[in-house]
Formats: structure tokens, sequence, C-alpha cells
């Protein structure tokens, strides 16, 4: 039961070191749209992906937050891990409803989906005592792991 927890929280602290990315794309990358640099105001469908990746510099820094107490949360209060997931799983659907830009948007969201798979798996297995669910958490954790990885390709393209 113990070998879920691990998996979990180097995932977690593998995102929480990057987590900052997104909001420094600017500065390290050239802007690959044409759209004006100062943000045309009143028209969230401008939004481009550079400044859609700003955008989420607030609630990158809840969800880092969140990210920093999973691994500190004691392994024994299961219902203490679970809750602050889903605190992590709420930053990140901030995350996905702070931008209008469609790509952004879609990959935002899909990554909060993937991270409340992570979650709902740990709680199979810990609050319910489903051992059967260890294969949800791999996927959900590879496909985690596959989300933020593109949302951060995104971002720092």
């Amino acid at each position: 039961r113990i070998a879920a927890w691990p998996i979990a929280v180097v995932t977690m602290l593998g995102l929480a070191a990057c987590s900052g990315n997104p909001s420094a794309a600017p500065a390290t990358s050239a802007p690959v749209t044409t759209a004006p640099s100062t943000p045309v105001a009143g028209t969230s469908a401008g939004q481009s992906v550079s400044e859609a990746c700003i955008s989420m510099a607030g609630p990158l820094a809840e969800a880092s937050t969140a990210m920093a107490k999973i691994a500190s949360v004691d392994k024994a209060d299961v219902q203490s891990a679970v809750k602050t997931w889903t605190t992590l799983v709420d930053a990140f659907r901030k995350v996905a409803d702070s931008v209008s830009n469609q790509e952004v948007k879609a990959a935002a969201t899909t990554l909060h989906k993937d991270l409340a798979a992570v979650r709902d798996a740990l709680k199979k297995i810990y609050l319910d005592g489903d051992m059967t669910a260890m294969s949800d958490l791999t996927t959900a954790s590879t496909d985690m792991q596959t989300s933020y990885t593109a949302l951060n390709k995104l971002c720092v393209a």
C-alpha cells in the first residue's frame, strides 16, 4: 500500500519544481504569434499563448503550494492526503479556467482531469482499500506527467 505514495509524491515534486516555467516563458522565448505585445482590452479571443501562460502565474503559485503540502502530509493520515490532492486538483481547475486561449485552455484542462484521476485512484487505494486501483494510479500518473509536459512545452515554446 505504501508504494503508491512515493510515486505520487515524486511526481508532484517534479511538477512543483517545474511549475514556475510557464510564467517565465515570455522572457526566455520569442513571441510565436503576430498578436500585439499589449493585450487588446475586452478581447479574450485574442489571447496569445504567451499571454495565456503568463495569466496562469497566480493559479500556478496556488497549485505549487498544494504540491508542497502533498509532500509534507503524514502518509498515515490518508484523509488529509486526499484532501490535499483535492486542493491541488481545484488549483489546476483555476489554472484551466483562468485562460481564454483555446490551445492553452485545452492543455490545462487535460492536466486538471489527469490530476483528478490520480487523486481518485489514491482515494480508492487508501480510503476504500481497493488494491486493484493500483493500475489506475499507474495509468493516471503517466497521463498526468504527459499532460503536464504538454502544457509546459506549450508555454515555453
